[in-house]
């Protein structure tokens, strides 16, 4: 059992892979190495303009994820802190606002999912900020135009037309979808769902910490 990879490792094995980490991948010609994993979380980061505790909070987020090539079970607790430092960053940005403004003052403070409604209700938020909703945006407007083209097509009896990629123009319908609706739902119910134990194990971390970093870089601006 001593070398099982989930207990706790020897001085001699504590450097090891776990067995877990990927070793491969379509995308590369060369095997998956530690470096690959630091290279996928370095580049994300909060700007200058955030406070340190808030930032090391996030590079302590960022390390765990780095480790985890180390010990799997590291990613849920990667996971997990990075729900964490997003909930220290709203309390310690907007608590006092929203004390100042009439709120109830609670225990332990006012939970994340009243700091995300407050800050998307102040503005501080908003979708355009956001990498999965311009994503989404522009694959919206890159489907209409297609459909355009096809329906044009079949009108003037072509069957082929010269398709430029500048004739893809974001509309206001393409723009129609409230990414902070999703956001405002899912993440405080991933927050409750790591940190009342969860026996959930997989690797699906760089997203949230992707997510975690753009909500804390709006809403102190630099």
């Amino acid at each position: 059992m001593d070398d099982h990879p989930d207990f706790l490792r020897t001085p001699e094995t504590v450097c090891k892979p776990d067995i877990r980490s990927p070793t491969a991948s379509f995308l590369l010609d060369r095997p998956i190495t530690i470096k690959d994993q630091h290279s996928a979380v370095a580049d994300i980061s909060l700007h200058k303009d955030v406070p340190d505790d808030i930032r090391i909070q996030f590079e302590t987020t960022k390390n765990l994820y780095l480790y985890a090539w180390f010990v799997y079970r590291f990613y849920p607790v990667a996971k997990h802190h990075a729900y964490a430092c997003l909930e220290l960053a709203l309390r310690e940005r907007f608590e006092p606002e929203m004390i100042a403004a009439g709120e109830k003052k609670f225990k332990f403070g006012p939970g994340l999912k009243r700091l995300l409604s407050y800050a998307v209700k102040k503005g501080h938020l908003k979708n355009e900020n956001f990498e999965v909703w311009r994503n989404r945006t522009e694959n919206q407007a890159r489907q209409r135009t297609e459909f355009e083209i096809i329906k044009e097509m079949d009108q003037l009896g072509l069957e082929k037309m010269v398709f430029d990629e500048s004739q893809i123009k974001i509309k206001e319908e393409d723009r129609n979808h409230d990414y902070l609706a999703t956001i405002l739902e899912t993440m405080p119910w991933m927050r409750n769902h790591y940190a009342h134990g969860t026996k959930s194990l997989d690797n699906q971390v760089l997203g949230t910490i992707k997510l975690v970093a753009e909500v804390i870089n709006q809403i102190y601006p630099a």
